[in-house]
């Protein structure tokens, strides 16, 4: 039997998701039993591989966030850089693992070291901080040289992602501004859509059907965030730049003085809420939510109440 290379772990790594994405989302609905779920994990010191291998069932896949200082201090080795540590260590657990890739200062060099290490899905982010002359001001121009590099070397498909902006993106002039920008960017060639952090399950339905009616077609994922405090919150909308609907802010001001218990409480509460109005619509509408994905900052335990809340659906 031949040995298994590299080249043919990433292969393999590619076609599991572009699998999973395709049975998930193009098979009838009464071949798909449950709603799925991912997650995002960082590669830092409170991240605990066994809290992961506790999570039931087993995420879809796990994205890595691309810490941009680090493409900078791990340029000569890639390797060594703790979000690909990570993500090697995960695929020899079994898990399909999404890597982040921010446009802010990178070069092409450092996209053909990055790609030599066997990452073949992708998560393509702008980044906060454009530098004058950077190679790729856009997340679109990272996409293009990505396609372009693809055909013109042949070999391994990338599955790559973008993100979606349900409460608008706060560089936009209008949201038909962005929706025309995010609808030429996946003409190039985007596999499938992650929204930013979601409070509601309206803003994420209101969103995709403003989506599907300027022709995107592609798989729309809710990406869903469990603050972990009050401050993290805050902190998180402020980052974002998201303005909630008043009644849902208020509802949130309302928990400012919890305890940590009961702040926690809450938002397994809420968001358990969300995700089931989330699938809810499943068996009424021709386009159910299949897949949902959670921005953790590490805080499995809080992950894990809500999917315990969530076993029926998940």
């Amino acid at each position: 039997m031949a040995s298994r290379t590299p080249a043919n772990e990433a292969e393999e790594q590619v076609e599991n998701l572009h699998t999973k994405l395709a049975t998930i989302f193009d098979s009838p609905s009464e071949t798909v039993p449950s709603v799925c779920y991912s997650i995002e994990i960082s590669a830092k010191d409170d991240f605990h591989m066994e809290l992961l291998e506790q999570l039931s069932p087993k995420p879809i896949f796990c994205s890595l966030p691309w810490i941009s200082d680090e493409t900078l201090r791990y340029e000569d080795n890639f390797l060594q850089a703790p979000s690909l540590r990570l993500s090697k260590e995960l695929q020899k657990a079994r898990y399909t693992v999404v890597n982040h890739l921010s446009c802010y200062n990178l070069t092409e060099h450092q996209v053909e070291k990055f790609l030599a290490t066997g990452v073949r899905n992708l998560f393509i982010i702008r980044g906060d901080t454009v530098t004058p002359g950077q190679k790729f001001p856009k997340a679109a121009n990272l996409v293009q040289h990505l396609r372009d590099r693809e055909q013109a070397n042949g070999g391994v498909k990338l599955t790559i992602g973008v993100g979606g902006y349900p409460y608008g993106h706060s560089q936009s002039r209008s949201d038909t501004e962005e929706l025309q920008y995010l609808q030429a960017k996946v003409a190039i060639g985007v596999d499938f859509l992650l929204t930013q952090t979601l409070y509601d399950a309206d803003s994420f339905f209101r969103y995709r059907e403003r989506c599907r009616n300027v022709g995107i077609t592609i798989p729309i994922i809710p990406g869903i965030y469990l603050p972990n405090s009050y401050q993290h919150l805050q902190a998180m909308l402020k980052i974002t730049n998201i303005t909630l609907p008043p009644l849902l802010r208020a509802s949130f001001d309302s928990h400012a003085d919890d305890t940590p218990d009961q702040f926690e409480a809450f938002v397994v509460d809420h968001f358990v809420g969300v995700v089931r109005n989330l699938v809810q619509p499943n068996d009424a509408t021709n386009e159910p939510v299949r897949l949902v994905h959670f921005f953790t900052f590490n805080k499995l335990r809080l992950l894990q109440q809500v999917l315990f809340k969530l076993k029926n659906v998940l």
